[in-house]
């Protein structure tokens, strides 16, 4: 869909129906392609940039018929206000901000974005900010309607810059792609119907990613699971007549297998809260609750595209939680795989069960560091609503590569402490741990649940709850799952190959 093009003297004779041209405020009237561009319309487009009828206003589009002026159709003036304000973030909205006002319009149209001019962001991360901006801007789930609700999106999408500019532009399109592609595979997996997506199914859609990118894999099924005490899996699934699986995915990227990166998936492709059964209202966005899974399976899609010098273990627990007469209980006690006892207070506390085994699968494998992911808890919504992630961790140097991850891939995550007297909070009087250490800080104390698990091992937990999903529109995406974390666990894994 997309590619990247070195600008040559016939640039603007492109047969195209939409030309886009970012427009900086009080720079961009003095490049060369501007003045090339307002030659053809004898300097009027000047004119209407100074009197504002184009808008150099962050985010602002303003579309113009050329009237046989140019080949392409249609000019995009796209506002992107101060350019000694560009980052990141701010590019990839704006450009996001003109997607969904063209993507209706322009369905199955072709366009051509300049990006010839210098900005402090550079070529490789503006070409990354705008590939992502159309390739998670045009993310639809179709679903299971018998009739298709979305169009076709844009035919083609070109990007043009100074020869010099190409090879970085094209490593910033490749980071957008596997960035992207990774993101909304974890977005489709979450969209997914629990009937349609039980365990089973989302340990195969797992497996697909590791036959794409011949990556080892290994399918634990319920008597493997018996056969490693894995008592927190089989406790939370035996309520279920869907059978519990422990997906393993192995990525070497370097010759040796060592210094290999653990990462945990809670995967309970819906959550009735068993037997301590949740509210009705709002019950149907449980099928959300493998969101953590997800985002380690589509980490694993954009590692398997860009080939790090990395070594990966993926351990993901794929359950689903039910209430029956077999369903485990608020007062048992279970044996974890780490010989850890539990008390259950609430069977809707399972996500830290099931990670717990995940994790002390993968430290008996020999990780060198852990990283979970999951949407582990309400009380993460409370703290930081739907806007940030909430992050723990036992070791700060670990925790530090994973915000820097975040902060450069523009999701907001935000570090909660692990002081000591949180973890009193998850003592039991009948055994080791209780699953649930009471309602306030309650985000916190699952955290340090898991801390007990990873025990010395660097691990970082991130808790999605409150950002796997949105409940409107935004220029990067529709109403459902976002693929939180996908891209800064990606990251993350680049940093540590380089």
């Amino acid at each position: 869909m997309i590619h990247i093009e070195a600008k040559n003297p016939s640039y603007l004779e492109k047969r195209i129906d939409y030309f886009i041209l970012p427009v900086y405020r009080n720079q961009t009237l003095h490049t060369q392609e501007w003045s090339e561009l307002d030659a053809t319309f004898h300097q009027q487009l000047s004119q209407m940039l100074q009197t504002g009828e184009i808008s150099d206003q962050k985010g602002k589009v303003t579309i113009l018929h050329t009237l046989g002026q140019l080949t392409a159709t249609r000019l995009v003036f796209l506002g992107m206000g101060e350019m000694a304000e560009l980052d990141f973030i701010s590019a990839r909205d704006a450009f996001a901000k003109a997607v969904q006002q063209l993507k209706t319009e322009a369905s199955e149209k072709s366009l051509a974005i300049l990006l010839t001019e210098q900005t402090n962001l550079g070529p490789e991360r503006l070409t990354q900010a705008v590939g992502e901006a159309f390739l998670l801007g045009t993310y639809a789930y179709e679903g299971y309607r018998a009739i298709p609700k979305h169009k076709p999106s844009f035919q083609t999408v070109e990007i043009v810059v100074h020869q010099e500019q190409e090879a970085k532009a094209e490593t910033g399109l490749q980071l957008a792609q596997a960035f992207s592609t990774g993101t909304n595979l974890a977005r489709t997996l979450v969209n997914e119907p629990g009937n349609y997506l039980p365990p089973h199914e989302l340990a195969n859609r797992a497996i697909e990613v590791a036959k794409r990118y011949g990556m080892s894999y290994e399918l634990l099924a319920k008597d493997k699971l018996e056969e490693l005490n894995m008592g927190g899996v089989l406790s939370v699934a035996q309520g279920s007549a869907e059978l519990p699986y422990v997906v393993v995915i192995k990525y070497q990227g370097k010759e040796q297998w060592e210094d290999v990166i653990g990462l945990i998936g809670k995967g309970v492709t819906f959550d009735t809260g068993g037997i301590s059964i949740k509210p009705v209202a709002g019950m149907e966005e449980m099928k959300t609750d493998m969101g953590g899974s997800a985002a380690m399976i589509g980490a694993m899609e954009a590692i398997g595209r860009l080939q790090p010098a990395v070594n990966i273990m993926m351990v993901i627990g794929c359950v689903e939680n039910m209430p029956s007469g077999t369903a485990y209980k608020p007062g048992d006690v279970i044996t974890t795989m780490s010989g850890k006892t539990v008390e259950i207070i609430t069977t809707d506390a399972e996500g830290r069960l099931v990670l717990a085994d995940c994790i002390t699968y993968a430290k008996q494998q020999g990780v060198s560091c852990l990283v979970d992911c999951a949407t582990l808890t309400g009380g993460i919504v409370v703290a930081l609503g739907h806007v940030a992630t909430g992050l723990m961790t036992n070791n700060q140097q670990l925790a530090n590569e994973m915000l820097q991850a975040a902060q450069y891939c523009g999701e907001r995550l935000w570090q909660l402490p692990t002081f000591p007297e949180y973890r009193e909070l998850n003592k039991s009087h009948v055994a080791d741990l209780k699953n649930s250490g009471g309602r306030y800080g309650h985000a916190i104390i699952a955290g340090v649940f898991l801390q007990e698990f990873a025990e010395e091992t660097p691990w970082v937990h991130v808790d999605i709850a409150g950002t796997a999903s949105q409940s409107k529109t935004t220029p990067l995406g529709p109403i459902g799952a976002t693929g939180a974390m996908v891209r800064s666990i990606a990251q993350f894994l680049l940093q540590r190959a380089n």
